[in-house]
């Protein structure tokens, strides 16, 4: 099996006493700090702009959390619904006897037969 050829850049862990490899290693070194201390930058950045945006929705949930206590719950539209229909059922059933109380008539159709059109 063939080896890899060999990099020509210097390992910054390896001590050399070549004096031209040396500056190049502690450049290496400086260039990736350099690199990382940007990213450690950028990640600070994000996280101030992830800590407003977490602000805004907590003060946007309140709002919400304010706006929704007003609403009726789902509890008291049942009651409420149930309680107009058995009103209007038992209205239903009572008329004719408050129609009674209170003097108006009670009218009745007659039924009228169906009967067939000669044509």
């Amino acid at each position: 099996m063939a080896r890899p050829p060999r990099s020509s850049a210097p390992d910054p862990d390896v001590a050399t006493d070549d004096p031209r490899q040396a500056p190049r290693a502690s450049d290496i070194l400086l260039t990736e700090v350099a690199k990382l201390q940007s990213d450690g930058e950028h990640v600070k950045s994000a996280l101030a702009e992830l800590r407003t945006d977490m602000r805004d929705m907590r003060e946007r949930m309140a709002k919400v959390e304010v706006e929704l206590k007003h609403l009726p719950s789902k509890g008291f539209i049942v009651v409420v619904v149930t309680t107009s229909l058995l009103i209007a059922g038992a209205l239903a059933t009572i008329a004719p006897k408050l129609w009674a109380w209170a003097g108006t008539p009670v009218v009745v159709m007659p039924a009228q037969k169906m009967t067939p059109q000669s044509n």
